[in-house]
């Protein structure tokens, strides 16, 4: 479990490396064989959203409390058992996602301003001021 959880982290923010690099340059087309078990666009979005804010939340608890790879490894549990989905359809539907330019740059842009929401959400719902 400990690799998965490694895995998905690394895989977060490789995603988001490349997501970045493909909305700023031009390439070539490259979409690879749809996935058996593909997870559609939007819940990706959402479970991408919901990927960084643990990541930054794990990334902001505080170094005293219980263990950042254990914190982990039950967020990304939880968050996989909510959508009822795998590690490795959560891989291989990114790979597809993120094989095609303008697929990767909306991928990207649609997590992005869904993370903008949720923060928006969560000041306006609790008066919240957040540094961020």
């Amino acid at each position: 479990m400990k690799n998965i959880v490694q895995r998905v982290h690394t895989i977060v923010l490789i995603l988001f490396a490349l997501l970045t690099l493909f909305a700023g340059c031009k390439s070539k087309k490259h979409v690879m064989e749809k996935p058996d078990h593909l997870i559609n666009r939007i819940t990706l979005v959402n479970i991408l959203a919901e990927s960084y804010i643990i990541e930054s939340y794990l990334q902001l608890s505080p170094v005293d409390s219980v263990p950042k790879d254990e914190m982990a490894r039950r967020y990304y549990k939880d968050l996989f058992d909510r959508y009822k989905i795998t590690n490795e359809q959560f891989e291989s539907s990114i790979a597809y996602y993120i094989s095609e330019e303008k697929s990767a740059e909306k991928l990207l842009n649609d997590a992005s301003a869904l993370i903008v929401s949720k923060k928006s959400d969560l000041i306006d719902t609790t008066g919240l001021n957040l540094p961020y």
